[in-house]
C-alpha cells in the first residue's frame, strides 16, 4: 500500500517539464496504456541565495488499467476522495466496481504493473449500475448535498433510473472518480483524461451503452480557518500581521463568504469553466474548526476541506479535457 495518507494541508507543488500530450494511442485497446516519462524540477535550497542551484530528479510515471491487486490502492484513494464522509460510503463495493470496469479507467504507477496505484481516473456508469447498493449510496448521498442549490433539480433527472421504453430519449450520467496522492504533478491529468475519452470512443464504437450525455465531477477542495492557538514565539506579533492581512484581503474580495475556496487539483479551473453548475459542500461528518486549526503545520492558517461537484454535458467535458 503506498505511504501517504489523506491530506490534512494543501499539496505542495512540483515544477515539472513534460510532454502536455498523452501517450500514442495503440491500436489495441489492451495495450493502450504507455510509460509517460516526465521529468521533476526540484529546487535545491543553499544558505546562499545567489549559489542556488537545480538538480533534475527523473520519474517514469506509467499508466495501466486498474488490476485486482490495485484494490487497496485504489480504496485509500477513494477514502482522501470523499474524506471526513467516506465511512457513509462502501468504498470497498466501490473499488471492486472501478477494477471491474473492464472497458474504462486507469491507474497511474512509478514502480511497474505490479506497483501500487498513486493516482486513479474512471466513471461509474449509471446506466449499468443504478440498482447496485452502494452506488444508490453514492448517489443519495451526492443529491442530498446539493439540497437547496440549483444543481440539486439538475441532478433529479440524471439520478433517477430510466423508464421502460425510454431508453433512446434519457439522459446518461457518467460519474467521474479521480483522485491522486499528494505531491502527485498534476502534468499526469491531462493524460489520463484523454485516454478515458479514448476508452469511452471505444466502448461506443463496440456498442457499448457508454454514450453519455452528461459527466459529474467529484472534487475535493479546502478553505483556509483563521488561527485560534495562542501566540507563542517571538514571531507572534508578526504572525498576527500576516493573518490579519489575509483576512482584510479575503474581507474585501468576498463580501459575504467566509473563506476563499482553493483547489487541490488544479485543473478542476478548467473543469469549471465548460461546467452547467458546480457546488461546493460541507461534509456530513465535518470536524470542527478547531481541529483544523491544531492540523495545520507550516503555515499560518489551518485547513478545512471541502466536497466539489462540477456537472457538465458532454460537449462540455470533452471541450474541457481538451483544454487541460
Amino acid at each position: 500500500m503506498p505511504k501517504s495518507q489523506i491530506p490534512e494541508e494543501p499539496p505542495s507543488t512540483m515544477d515539472l517539464d513534460t510532454p502536455t500530450n498523452p501517450p500514442p494511442k495503440s491500436s489495441s485497446k489492451k495495450s493502450k496504456k504507455r510509460s509517460k516519462p516526465t521529468t521533476s524540477d526540484v529546487d535545491t535550497d543553499s544558505s546562499d541565495t545567489d549559489n542556488e542551484t537545480k538538480d533534475l530528479i527523473n520519474i517514469d510515471f506509467e499508466f495501466f488499467d486498474p488490476l485486482p491487486h490495485d484494490f487497496h490502492g485504489i480504496k485509500l484513494l477513494l477514502r482522501q476522495l470523499f474524506d471526513a464522509d467516506s465511512q457513509l460510503l462502501d468504498l470497498s463495493a466501490l473499488a471492486d466496481l472501478i477494477l471491474e470496469q473492464k472497458l474504462v479507467g486507469s491507474t497511474v504507477k512509478v514502480d511497474g504493473r505490479e506497483g501500487d496505484p498513486f493516482s486513479f481516473l474512471s466513471v461509474i456508469n449509471l446506466g449499468l449500475h443504478y440498482d447496485t447498493p452502494a452506488v444508490k449510496s453514492l448517489t443519495t448521498y451526492l443529491h442530498s448535498q446539493t439540497a437547496s442549490t440549483p444543481l440539486h433539480d439538475l441532478l433529479t433527472p440524471l439520478l433517477t433510473p430510466p423508464k421502460e421504453g425510454q431508453e433512446g430519449e434519457e439522459q446518461r450520467l457518467a460519474i467521474i472518480l479521480s483522485e491522486r496522492l499528494i505531491n502527485m504533478p498534476a502534468d499526469i491529468s491531462p493524460p489520463s483524461y484523454k485516454m478515458l475519452l479514448e476508452e469511452i470512443g471505444y466502448a461506443i464504437e463496440d456498442n457499448e451503452p457508454y454514450n453519455f450525455t452528461h459527466y459529474l465531477l467529484l472534487s475535493k477542495v479546502y478553505t483556509e480557518i483563521e488561527s485560534t492557538i495562542p501566540p507563542s514565539s517571538p514571531q507572534a506579533s508578526s504572525s498576527k500581521r500576516l493573518k490579519a492581512s489575509k483576512k482584510s484581503k479575503k474581507s474585501s474580495g468576498n463580501s459575504g463568504n467566509k473563506g476563499l475556496i482553493f483547489n487541490f487539483h488544479p485543473e478542476d479551473d478548467t473543469f469549471i469553466r465548460h461546467a452547467i453548475d458546480e457546488v461546493v459542500y460541507k461534509y456530513k461528518h465535518e470536524p470542527p474548526e478547531e481541529s483544523a486549526d491544531s492540523k495545520r503545520a507550516f503555515q499560518e492558517v489551518g485547513i478545512l476541506p471541502r466536497g466539489r461537484m462540477v456537472l457538465m454535458t458532454k460537449e462540455g467535458f470533452e471541450r474541457a479535457v481538451e483544454g487541460l
